[in-house]
């Protein structure tokens, strides 16, 4: 029997086994697919304190204070993930330009910075853009450096799972979870299309799949966002930076050479086809940024599905049930807030207090 059970193996699900195996607690992890195959594969990686894009902006203060925590773990999650597992995951923080390409464009992004308190920011004026980035627009009217960086999720997903391992999680992949059992109105296990797992402990990291298993009486109003990207042949473009909008598209250059290119938004179900609509738009929108982008080879496309709840925070905390917990609904910002919301779980399952106030994500809110 284990100590708990946790549904879903994307990167907060790993997190989260990864922190409670160091606690000492039994931990069995189990994924419908492979783990790290669903979002955290789709997603570009990126690991920022502030609120860069105008989708995750809607969160919030609270979604803030989730970033900010987070990021300040990940250089030494990174580190120590390589020094477990001998797998790079590219790690960087080589800063984030979130660009603006006119007056009214700039002076929301300035302002949204000193009202969100961003911290250590700088802005650039057009001229000093180009010093930094000449690939970039000319039309660029300016742009503020922020702090930021990536991983590469394709080596995160598979370096967590082996961390995972080696700290005596039992992984169950490939293995669909139907329902959560409960007696008197407490957690006794999980039910799959394979057999019963006992355990008083059941966290829910499932993203579009938390609000799909049986025996959770409670309204989770998670909704898939459907995400096109586009993979690019980068070498000749040489970006220095993460390059964002408000409102994307942006660009995430890869150690490789090769630069992500995304993302639409669209509430299109889990609709996994590409369509011309989305790829011209990111396409268009690409080059708007970055003119030389249309001599750039595509090395690949695809789609993922952001798990989005009605008011773009989480679900992390306790459930209607005792013994039941979610951290699930991360929506486009899953990998940088990671961290510190793996935290907040470990806290509640070991009875220790959290370093913030978890009141905004309480599941039960809704």
């Amino acid at each position: 029997m284990s100590d708990t059970v946790i549904v879903g193996g994307g990167i907060i699900g790993l997190l989260t086994a990864r922190y409670l195996a160091q606690a000492g607690k039994k931990v069995t992890l189990i994924d419908k697919s492979e783990l790290g195959s669903g979002a955290t594969w789709a997603s570009a990686g990126i690991i920022s304190p502030h609120a860069t894009s105008g989708s995750t902006d809607i969160a919030g203060e609270p979604g803030l204070i989730l970033r900010n925590l987070s990021f300040a773990l990940w250089p030494q999650i990174a580190q120590s993930i390589q020094q477990e597992t001998g797998i790079d995951i590219e790690f960087t923080l080589s800063g984030v330009l979130l660009v603006s390409f006119n007056k009214t464009e700039s002076e929301n992004i300035k302002t949204k910075a000193k009202k969100n308190d961003w911290g250590n920011t700088n802005w650039l004026s057009s001229d000093e853009v180009q010093e930094k980035e000449p690939e970039l627009s000319k039309t660029i009217d300016g742009a503020l450096l922020v702090e930021g960086g990536n991983v590469e999720v394709r080596n995160l997903g598979p370096a967590l799972e082996i961390s995972c391992r080696k700290l005596g999680v039992e992984i169950r992949s490939g293995e669909l979870v139907s329902e959560v059992i409960s007696d008197k109105n407490s957690i006794v296990g999980i039910r799959t299309e394979k057999d019963e797992i006992k355990s008083s402990n059941v966290i829910i990291c499932a993203g579009t799949g938390s609000n799909q298993i049986k025996g959770i009486d409670l309204d989770i109003p998670i909704i898939p966002q459907k995400g096109q990207i586009i993979s690019i042949d980068g070498r000749k473009i040489h970006l220095n930076h993460i390059i964002l909008t408000e409102n994307d598209p942006y660009f995430v250059p890869r150690s490789n050479g090769k630069i992500i290119l995304g993302a639409t938004r669209e509430w299109a179900g889990e609709d996994k086809r590409l369509t011309v609509g989305g790829l011209s738009w990111l396409m268009n929108g690409g080059m708007e940024i970055i003119p030389n982008i249309k001599d750039s080879a595509i090395n690949e496309t695809w789609t993922g599905f952001r798990p989005v709840t009605t008011d773009y925070l989480p679900l992390i905390g306790k459930g209607n049930i005792d013994g039941l917990y979610f951290c699930s609904g991360h929506g486009p910002s899953g990998v940088g807030p990671a961290p510190a919301s793996a935290k907040i779980i470990l806290s509640l399952l070991t009875e220790n207090p959290t370093e913030m106030d978890i009141n905004p994500y309480n599941p039960m809110r809704f």
